[in-house]
Order: structure tokens, then C-alpha cells, then sequence
């Protein structure tokens, strides 16, 4: 009996040291943070998008795998932040409720913040291009 709780015991444990180095690889590679903060709630909401076509949802400081998205549409969110010139804003202009967009790749990372009055049309773009990726692949 003893035996049995040690063993599901030592495998328990190493189901969440496995979890724990793919949350960390993931956190390591080309990846796209996008969300929003703020509100009368103030409960954030951030989705990590993986350069792999990987999407995960940020709930407590736990990555949550929603689903894989089609290659078509990581590279049309990837053109969309290229054609922008994405790498070189510089937008820090949070409000009540803070949208944001963080790509981080091997060279830089470069995070945006703008609020809902804002006149950001190319990020807002960007934005419903990843959230319309929330809503389709869940």
C-alpha cells in the first residue's frame, strides 16, 4: 500500500516538473503577449501566441493550452506586426481599460499600450486579428 502512494506520489511530481519545462520553453521562445488590464474588475486577460502556432491563456500565472492555430493565420498576425513596423513603436499610453501587444523574438522585444480612445489603427489590427484567434480556435 505504501509502495502504491509512494509511486503515484513520485509520478505526480514528475507529470508537474514535465509542465513546468514546457511552460519555461514556451516563455523562452518567439512568442506574442496581446491582452487587456484595467476596468472596473481590473482581472487582466492575456493570451500568449507561440511561434509555433500555439495558444495558451495566461490564468494565474499558469499558461493554459487553448489550442494550435493554422499556419495561414500565424503568418498573416506575423505580416500584419511586420507591415507595422512593430519592432520600432514606441506606444505607452495606458487608460482605464490598457490594451497591449508584446512581441518578444530571438533580437527584441518591444511592448505596446494604448486605451480604447486611442487612434492606433495599425495595432488595432493587429489586436482583432489575434483576438478573432481566441475566438476561432477555442
Amino acid at each position: 500500500m505504501k509502495l502504491n502512494l509512494i509511486m503515484a506520489t513520485a509520478f505526480v511530481l514528475l507529470c508537474s516538473c514535465i509542465n513546468t519545462r514546457q511552460i519555461a520553453g514556451t516563455l523562452n521562445s518567439p512568442r506574442i503577449h496581446f491582452g487587456k488590464r484595467g476596468g472596473f474588475t481590473n482581472i487582466p486577460v492575456e493570451y500568449v501566441l507561440t511561434e509555433k502556432g500555439q495558444l495558451y491563456k495566461l490564468e494565474n500565472d499558469s499558461l493554459l493550452r487553448i489550442s494550435g492555430v493554422a499556419s495561414a493565420r500565424l503568418e498573416h498576425v506575423k505580416s500584419l506586426i511586420e507591415n507595422t513596423g512593430f519592432r520600432d513603436l514606441d506606444i505607452n499610453d495606458p487608460g482605464n481599460i490598457t490594451y497591449f501587444i508584446r512581441v518578444v523574438t530571438e533580437d527584441s522585444d518591444n511592448e505596446v499600450k494604448w486605451h480604447d480612445s486611442s487612434e492606433m489603427q495599425g495595432l488595432v489590427m493587429i489586436y482583432n486579428a489575434l483576438m478573432d484567434i481566441t475566438k476561432k480556435e477555442k
